[in-house]
């Protein structure tokens, strides 16, 4: 079972096109290991009245944690050798979750995240389901031990006990819960342990019943033991990443294992799967399966990394590669340490030994962290603090000429494959599609509608495209960090809760409710210096990924677009029940699902605009914000950070984004809105935009901008803001600067 398993796993990270779902391997090894710890535990227990947690803890380090160091340590060796600098932090941080094996929390964050626009997989991120079983492993013989101590107490049976207490406590509460989360938020089901125990806990329900799998006749569990496999297989050449997992399509390959478990302890050796299972490389690979497993996935990833990407056939033979270290390992440290004998022997050599292994890995990971803080700490010594050389300004003032302004003013605070397309974007990315997609006739650069310029856009020619004294705020290796408060302040509407968070004056005469996902969240920070100014507040409601519109948009996750849409529509109520007195919003998707399932701009912006109109109905205008243009594949950066002296390698090509077009559709569908470009100003060139602005950093990951930027900005907007307002009947406060 395990050598099926993770055939299944190599298969697909190698990007295999026929097999789809097997990242359901992953879901066989749970069913496996919950089977087989549950098996230990419950000889232990009926064998000695008592659970050893030391000692099966001692066990459960010598026989996973060394090579899994061994794994982390390597990878760690090879990003310093092999992956760009910007991305150290990242990956560091990677592999100390998951020396501590709680790197799966980690990632279903990060699936979530906002970062995740142009994100490319972690080295590591495999350990995810490692983390999933080691906490597993702690907390099922606590759950073992208390069943015992409430049988013997009580006088009840041990093994109906355990089982009623799994059932009970573990295994229907982590399905029901996989079920609801997996429609909710399907990245972060995916990766969670929550969702995740009921599979481990099904396997243990099998060890618990092997007694009465003994009666089962020998027919049905022959017919059990090859039904198994052909759900495990059916479940990775038919399902997909699109599926509700780890939901009711989790169940296939679940039961598939489960069945062959069960099936595996009566079926009849001449017309049961027996002797296929027994083959010699099945049997070879099912010893190798953990090994391989940790080996292959850094490879293909950091393969990728030296080489660019991989197709099919290069993603299998960096698999079959993979065989080399994982057999070295296992032969020369796994099962040397697993049976030592001596000090290592018992449940204190054991504990040693995985204490050791997890300080070794952390160590690896916090090294890469360190290397890019020493860097940092660098750039800043070979270019003195640009807040210290008076180059950069408050946010809401101008830099003075020379030097010229960064923006107008600049505080200085601050399941992947891999044999595939090689598109990473995923969460806050723009579709898989051409970035006009949706859009009116190709206009010409920085045109908007009749009636909504707003102001005069600046000349480069009265831009500086660096610092005066050469620093870059903020250092590229720290971009990704660059962002506006409404992420730590957890303003993310994950759930099906509406979660809305206020900036600006909280008692401002003005309410501004900005709606819409991580385009108009950049800009968050910059809205709420000029609530300051302008006594305005601002509510913001912010789904990563999930542009305000009543029309479903792509994702891979068919869940995660109803998701998206029901959250529309609750803010869409909350709206109506307490009108603000205008709308920001935009958006970085180019198309959406039409009425005939097909998917376009038009769709999309249809959507908008029946949400527009509503609001408009109600007397609340709508004014939207431009898409900020697309850097396409490449990471500003990561190339800033690898070529300071020569900033002019990392311009890139204008476009208005791909989210521009639906804006400007649903604005010409809907007279009670407007449209707002900032995008002179974060492309300040006639065809080719600058990476950096007065010493500043424009993008950081995909095509955001950076918060520094954006806040720079603050007074451009407000100005830009208040003309819009005036447009749809909004009252202003001041004058507009008609500079800006």
């Amino acid at each position: 079972m395990r050598a099926i398993a993770v055939l299944l796993v190599l298969l697909y990270h190698a990007g295999v096109p026929w097999l789809p779902g097997g990242y359901t391997g992953v879901d066989v090894f749970f069913v496996v290991s919950g089977y087989v710890i549950t098996g230990l535990l419950l000889r232990e227990a009926t064998g000695t009245g008592r659970v050893d947690l030391s000692r099966f803890w001692a066990r459960r380090a010598r026989r996973l944690l060394p090579a899994s160091m061994l794994v982390l340590l390597t990878t760690a060796a090879l990003t310093l050798l092999w992956v760009p600098q910007v991305r150290w932090r990242e990956i560091g941080w990677d592999v100390v979750t998951s020396g501590l094996y709680v790197v799966n929390w980690r990632m279903a964050e990060r699936s979530v995240d906002y970062l995740a626009e142009d994100s490319v997989a972690s080295p590591v991120q495999h350990y995810w389901s490692l983390a999933v079983e080691e906490q597993f492993y702690v907390l099922w013989p606590l759950l073992v031990a208390l069943a015992l101590w409430l049988a013997r107490r009580r006088g009840l049976p041990v093994v109906p006990t355990v089982a009623a207490l799994l059932a009970v406590l573990v295994v229907l509460p982590s399905f029901a819960w996989a079920v609801h989360l997996s429609s909710a938020s399907p990245p972060e089901a995916y990766f969670v342990t929550t969702t995740r125990l009921w599979q481990l806990g099904l396997g243990a329900l099998v060890a618990l019943g092997a007694s009465w799998w003994r009666r089962v006749p020998v027919p049905v569990a022959t017919a059990l033991a090859w039904l198994g496999p052909v759900a495990v297989l059916a479940g990775g050449l038919l399902l997909d990443a699109g599926s509700a997992w780890p939901g009711w399509p989790a169940l296939v390959p679940t039961l598939g294992a489960a069945a062959m478990l069960v099936g595996g302890v009566r079926a009849s050796v001449t017309f049961g799967p027996a002797r296929v299972y027994g083959w010699s490389g099945l049997q070879w690979t099912g010893a190798l399966s953990y090994s391989l497993y940790l080996w292959h996935w850094p490879l293909l990833v950091l393969a990728q990394a030296r080489f660019g990407p991989l197709d099919v056939w290069a993603g299998l033979g960096v698999v079959v590669l993979s065989v080399v270290p994982a057999l070295l390992g296992h032969l020369f440290l796994e099962q040397p340490i697993r049976y030592a004998r001596g000090a290592l022997a018992g449940p204190r050599g054991g504990l040693v030994v995985g204490l050791a292994c997890t300080l070794l890995a952390v160590g690896a990971g916090g090294y890469l962290v360190r290397e890019v803080d020493r860097q940092v700490r660098a750039n800043e010594v070979a270019g003195a603090s640009a807040q210290g050389a008076g180059v950069l300004r408050e946010p809401g003032t101008l830099a003075p000429r020379p030097p010229r302004a960064a923006g107008a003013a600049v505080g200085s605070e601050s399941g992947a494959r891999i044999g595939s397309s090689g598109d990473d974007s995923s969460d806050d990315g723009a579709d898989p599609a051409t970035s006009t997609a949706g859009a009116p006739e190709a206009s010409p650069r920085h045109t908007v509608p009749a009636g909504t310029e707003g102001a005069p856009s600046p000349s480069l020619d009265d831009l500086d495209l660096g610092a005066q004294d050469g620093s870059i705020t903020p250092d590229p290796l720290e971009a990704t960090r660059d962002v506006p408060a409404l992420y730590a302040d957890d303003c993310d509407s994950t759930g099906q809760e509406v979660v809305r968070c206020t900036y600006g004056e909280p008692d401002g005469a003005l309410r501004v409710a900005v709606v819409g996902d991580s385009k108009i969240a950049q800009w968050v920070d910059a809205l709420a210096a000029a609530g300051r100014e302008q006594d305005w507040r601002v509510d913001v409601y912010y789904r990563s990924a999930c542009p305000w519109s009543a029309t479903l948009v792509q994702f891979d996750e068919e869940g995660r677009a109803r998701a998206c849409r029901d959250w529309g529509d609750e803010v869409m109520q909350e709206l109506l029940a307490q009108p603000p007195d205008v709308v920001l919003t935009s958006s970085v998707k180019s198309q959406g699902l039409g009425p005939d399932g097909e998917l376009s701009g038009e769709a999309l912006a249809d959507g908008m605009a029946q949400r527009w109109s509503r609001l408009g109905d109600e007397g609340v205008p709508v004014v939207a914000i431009a898409d900020t243009p697309q850097p396409g594949g490449s990471q500003v950066y990561a190339c800033v950070a690898e070529h300071r002296e020569d900033l002019g390698r990392c311009r890139i090509d204008y476009n208005r984004g791909s989210g521009t077009g639906p804006l400007l559709r649903a604005v010409a569908e809907v007279p009670t809105s407007t449209f707002v470009t900032m995008n002179d100003w974060v492309c300040p060139g006639e065809d080719r935009c600058p990476p950096v602005v007065g010493g500043v950093l424009i993008y950081r990951q995909g095509s955001h901008i950076t918060d520094t930027y954006a806040r720079s900005l603050a007074p451009v907007l407000q100005d830009r803001l208040l003309v819009a307002f005036d447009r749809v009947g909004v009252g202003r406060s001041r004058e507009v600067d008609p500079q800006r």
